[in-house]
């Protein structure tokens, strides 16, 4: 009784603080925690009447139903103890409970302290045990109810006590309300009274199989019975398990010794020979679906382990140490077989399997509970304060939990699968996969049509994608790529990290020009060329880039009203009326046009955007000049809203745009001009690296035009110069070591910058070297390298000019054609 006074508190508080590494982080540890928390505090708010009064879904027989005694019972502890911390504090008190109760359990299988305390450390600390009974999840709750139950049984079956039964049947009641775990039980139960009453069995063996093919019968006849026991089958995650899986969850040494027991634990009594019979049934079908080795099959595993160990292996340790030194011989062998007759070794090797389990078990609370990483708070944070209560946001599947949980609102598919057989009618097996398979569509399809009757039905109002999904190429290369140029969605939160849209079914601005222009005039090599990148909507180009392309769009816009003006066609005109009119409608609200995969609210592209349009009539200027406005400091240009320090390249980039757009500070472009001039080299570059130098050089190179700054164009000159030494006498450039390793519009801002410099030798070569090397079918993003050169050749020569040069270059080297 001494040692059962002891080692039981210890075992107890060992399995407690176990239970909590799971949350040291104090976030909720899987997917699934957020859930239940969820449903807890819904409980909590709108009491316990929103929960349905449908029998088979309160004791979970509907395959997407889920007993709510669990929920109901942390919603009564969450309103005294109204703390987060409740939801990690209380899954490490019931995983406790559940020990205690495996205990019990184990010591009337045994009947002996000693064993049940070995077979209930085992249990206590396999890496699937811990897993269930230290997360926010109601088998974790179960799990103690099936111990309690279990309890019962095994008295039940040892003193035929009716008592036993009508306890067993009200905690097994209570139990069926609070987790479907109860099903395991029944079947763990079937096998122990098979074993238990086998000798009554094999004289009415006739009747059993009566017994079988009326339950077929009533299986294939009666629907509600069919329709619950299948889709609960159907229900069950069917997947074949890895061998390692068994090792990884059950433990090495629960499952070696366990399965080493089977003989001798067969050969005992027959509630023993029930164990057997519940381990292999459930491991086996663990193979299949890992609900049934975790941790159903490790109950029995664990006492087999724990009796065979005591009986057979922990006797045996001493002789067989010493057979095998015996025959060692040489110098030390008497030494070694001296050591082999010690005591102490026998017993170290009985620690190491001692501590083996709990060394595995630790590991695995440790490595193998990964709390799912909520990647950005921020865009939670704003989807709660920004989007109706009852919102349906459209996320990839497993993001369900985390909005469901962090935002309170709902996804397509999790609450489909959880939430509506929680709080209304059960969905059946068919709606749950019809849900998913719907969301994959909506995500991957490029049947627009179908994705917004998909949309519409599921009342969906906004899509949220982040970095990770992003990645997903079903959804980049789905809804992710045409949602950022179709109106029916619209950009309302961007960071960089995760992307927010506003579903719109029915948008105002709707596709009016389906089809791209066809124009046979002077300019048809241009043209032509540039419809090939026609989406309907904008022009996109052919890369993975995001697709709004708002700031070439924005030179289209310039380009087609040149193009008006030169031939009169109304085309043109039309064309950039729609453009102006796209813009404007997909313009942020703050007056930003994002870029980027994920999109964020870049300074510079909204600048780059305006820029074209700075004399054109357009709706959204005034809100885009206030944004860019706010973000001009003393000495540098925010990149983005959160930025506070800027950056020389960018700040290079936006300096001349701000000064023609004519909102740049007197202030800051001083500060600025002078940290770009004092940055450069003697030589001329800037950090010795040739794209920062063209990159600042051009820019200096516009702002020297707009404002006639004799610095700036000496330092300009500079950088020509040390450029010139960059070039082969062809014109290429030295680092451009396999063929059109850099786009032609890299060389038409070169031209540009010796243009402005004054190098007229170094221009027409690179010029010269444009017109004989430039192949639209070798662009990376040949649509942005054909509008950049445009945009370049204009600063240098007019807009006429340029057009003029781009029609050129195409009508010798056009893109590919296909019939």
């Amino acid at each position: 009784m001494k040692r059962e006074s002891l080692y039981l508190p210890l075992l107890l508080i060992s399995a407690f603080i176990i239970r909590l590494i799971p949350h040291r982080t104090l976030l909720l540890a899987t997917y699934d925690e957020y859930l239940h928390r969820d449903i807890t505090l819904r409980i909590v708010s709108q009491g316990i009447g929103s929960i349905p009064k449908d029998i088979p879904s309160l004791i979970g027989l509907r395959a997407y139903s889920y007993p709510p005694l669990f929920h109901i019972i942390g919603a009564a502890f969450y309103k005294i103890f109204p703390s987060d911390y409740l939801f990690f504090v209380l899954p490490a008190v019931y995983g406790t409970l559940a020990v205690l109760g495996f205990y019990l359990a184990f010591k009337e299988l045994t009947g002996d302290k000693n064993r049940a305390l070995l077979a209930t450390a085992f249990l206590a600390f396999a890496p699937n045990s811990i897993y269930r009974t230290s997360l926010y999840i109601p088998e974790n709750l179960g799990l103690f109810l099936f111990s309690v139950s279990l309890l019962f049984l095994i008295r039940f079956m040892k003193s035929r006590k009716l008592s036993n039964l009508v306890f067993l049947a009200i905690v097994m009641t209570v139990y069926m309300l609070t987790h479907r775990g109860w099903i395991f039980f029944a079947m763990a139960a079937v096998l122990l009274f098979a074993s238990y009453l086998w000798p009554f069995i094999r004289k009415n063996l006739h009747y059993l199989v009566v017994l079988a093919v009326l339950a077929f019968t009533a299986y294939t006849q009666v629907s509600f019975i069919q329709s619950t026991v299948g889709e609960l089958f159907l229900r069950l995650q069917r997947s074949e398990v890895s061998f390692l899986g068994y090792f990884k969850w059950i433990g090495v040494i629960q499952l070696v010794f366990g399965a080493i027991a089977s003989p001798y634990y067969f050969k005992r009594d027959s509630i023993r020979r029930g164990f057997v019979l519940w381990a292999w049934a459930f491991m086996l079908a663990g193979g299949i679906s890992f609900r049934f080795r975790d941790p159903y099959a490790t109950i029995p595993l664990s006492v087999m382990a724990a009796e065979y160990l005591i009986d057979a292996v922990f006797p045996a340790i001493g002789p067989f140490i010493q057979r095998a030194f015996e025959d060692v011989k040489g110098p030390g062998a008497e030494w070694i077989k001296s050591i082999s007759r010690k005591h102490w070794v026998t017993s170290l090797v009985i620690l190491l399997l001692l501590v083996t389990p709990l060394a595995q078990g630790a590991y695995g609370a440790y490595k193998y509970v990964e709390a799912p990483t909520v990647s950005d708070k921020e865009a939670y944070e704003w989807i709660v304060q920004n989007t109706p209560e009852n919102a349906t946001i459209l996320v990839w599947w497993d993001m369900g939990y985390l909005l469901i949980g962090n935002t309170h609102r709902k996804d397509v598919v999790i609450w489909k699968k959880v939430y509506q057989g929680f709080f209304g009618e059960a969905p059946t097996v068919r709606e749950a996969g019809q849900a998913y398979t719907d969301h994959v569509v909506m995500f991957s399809s490029n049947q627009r049509e179908w994705a917004y009757y998909l949309m519409r039905k599921y009342n969906v109002s906004y899509i949220f994608v982040d970095r990770k999904r992003y990645s997903y190429g079903l959804i980049r290369y789905g809804l992710m790529e045409y949602a950022p140029y179709d109106t029916h969605f619209k950009v309302e939160f961007c960071n960089g990290g995760s992307v927010i849209y506003r579903f719109i079914p029915e948008p105002t601005l709707k596709m009016e020009q389906p089809f791209p222009l066809n124009y046979t005039g002077n300019y048809s090599p241009l043209v032509n060329f540039l419809e090939k990148f026609w989406t309907g909507y904008n022009y996109a180009d052919f890369d993975t880039r995001y697709k709004a392309y708002f700031n070439l769009n924005a030179w289209m816009v310039d380009l087609y009203s040149r193009l008006y003006q030169k031939t009169g066609d109304d085309a043109f005109n039309a064309r950039t009326d729609w453009l102006l009119r796209w813009l404007s409608y997909k313009q942020m609200d703050n007056g930003a046009f994002p870029w980027g995969v994920p999109p964020n609210d870049f300074t510079l592209y909204t600048a780059y955007t305006l820029e074209p349009l700075k004399e054109v009539n357009f709706d959204g200027k005034g809100r885009s000049l206030k944004l860019l406005e706010s973000r001009e400091r003393e000495d540098y240009f925010m990149t983005t809203p959160k930025d506070n320090k800027g950056g020389l390249v960018t700040n290079a980039l936006m300096l001349p745009v701000y000064k023609e757009l004519g909102i740049l500070n007197s202030t800051t472009e001083k500060n600025i001009v002078i940290q770009l001039l004092r940055e450069q080299k003697e030589d001329g570059s800037w950090n010795n690296n040739l794209g920062t130098t063209i990159a600042l050089a051009s820019s200096l190179a516009r702002y020297y035009q707009l404002t006639g700054n004799e610095s700036v164009l000496k330092a300009v000159r500079k950088a020509a110069e040390w450029m010139t030494g960059e070039q082969e006498d062809s014109g290429k450039l030295k680092a451009e070591k396999y063929e059109y390793a850099y786009s032609r519009a890299t060389y038409a801002q070169m031209a540009y910058i010796y243009h402005v410099a004054g190098l007229k030798d170094a221009e027409e070569k690179t010029l010269s070297f444009i017109e004989n090397t430039f192949d639209p079918n070798r662009e990376v993003h040949p649509l942005d390298s054909v509008l950049t050169m445009y945009r370049y050749f204009s600063y240098a020569y007019g807009s006429d000019r340029a057009i003029d040069m781009i029609n050129g270059l195409l009508k010798a080297h056009p893109l590919l054609s296909f019939s």
